[in-house]
């Protein structure tokens, strides 16, 4: 079969042929049909994460496809099913992927498969910040940094559906789509400082870093909770000023994956695919910068 494969870190990624991978008595054999970039895969392909993965290695982490085989515990999918999700041993980028069943569910139906497999570690990261983590309730003040991103696109549309009053800061030119998301209010990331727009919330979402983290301490009730996919946050800080802090290490399961399907299938959520590139461009797909106001994921067609 052809994969993407990292060969050397930092090195541009080959097409090459492999030997299809036989799935585990708990994985699923994926006919993959689409796959999407994620900043995960440049830091992989760069070596940032070399203790962590072996070169040579296929890369990719999303995926749309159909189930080729099943392992033998596996019971929620079938040969044949369409299915979508993600995989943290990565390997997506390729005909075919082994992957374990928890991160396969059945594909949205309204979706095609490039615009499914923009969905998973995307739309589970916005989940489990907001509702694992955060804990967020109906007609709480949310602020989202970041919030046009890809992870944040997903987070305004669950947040509003959840009830939340949803504040979303990004770049001008992106207020609009914020907007249409249904964000309440849009900070200007490039021009306004968000203190001086804000104050007494109850969750931030921080998808940037950086000194986004004390200055979101800063304007957090007494009780609120910081969550960032981004940072670090320092434990005694936030235990010191009465708030919760939280990070994110994205788990792949197959109740939320269905759930994100059902909301998607159901109108209340909206998914975004931004451009499409072939299998064999994948190094042009990594590499790729999407204009400011762009919006949507970068997509991996696979076949």
């Amino acid at each position: 079969m052809k994969a993407v494969r990292v060969n050397q870190w930092g090195q541009p990624v080959q097409l090459e042929e492999i030997p299809q991978p036989t799935p585990g008595a708990d994985e699923v054999l994926v006919r993959v049909h689409a796959s999407s970039i994620n900043p995960i895969d440049g830091i992989i392909a760069a070596g940032h994460m070399s203790s962590m993965y072996t070169a040579p290695m296929t890369l990719g982490t999303d995926f749309s496809g159909e189930v080729a085989a099943a392992g033998g515990s596996v019971s929620h999918v079938k040969p044949g099913d369409a299915v979508y999700g993600m995989s943290l041993s990565r390997g997506a980028f390729a005909e075919y992927a082994a992957v374990k069943a928890v991160g396969v569910a059945h594909k949205p139906k309204s979706l095609d498969d490039a615009q499914a497999a923009a969905v998973p570690l995307a739309g589970l990261t916005a989940w489990q910040t907001l509702f694992n983590l955060a804990q967020l309730k109906s007609g709480e003040r949310l602020l989202i940094h970041g919030a046009a991103g890809n992870i944040g696109t997903f987070a305004v549309q669950l947040a509003k559906d959840a009830g939340a009053h949803v504040i979303g800061s990004d770049i001008a030119a992106k207020a609009r789509f914020l907007r249409e998301l249904g964000a309440d209010q849009v900070i200007d990331a490039q021009s306004q400082r968000f203190e001086n727009e804000v104050d007494h919330i109850d969750v931030v979402l921080d998808l940037v870093g950086r000194d986004l983290v004390e200055r979101s301490f800063n304007i957090l009730k007494p009780g609120g909770r910081y969550v960032t996919s981004a940072a670090q946050p320092s434990q005694e800080e936030a235990e010191r000023r009465g708030i919760k802090a939280y990070s994110t290490f994205t788990q792949p399961t197959v109740e939320e994956l269905t759930k994100l399907a059902e909301l998607i299938d159901a109108g209340k959520l909206k998914v975004f695919v931004g451009r499409t590139f072939p299998l064999a461009e994948t190094q042009a797909a990594l590499e790729f910068k999407p204009p400011a106001d762009a919006e949507g994921k970068v997509i991996v067609l696979v076949g």
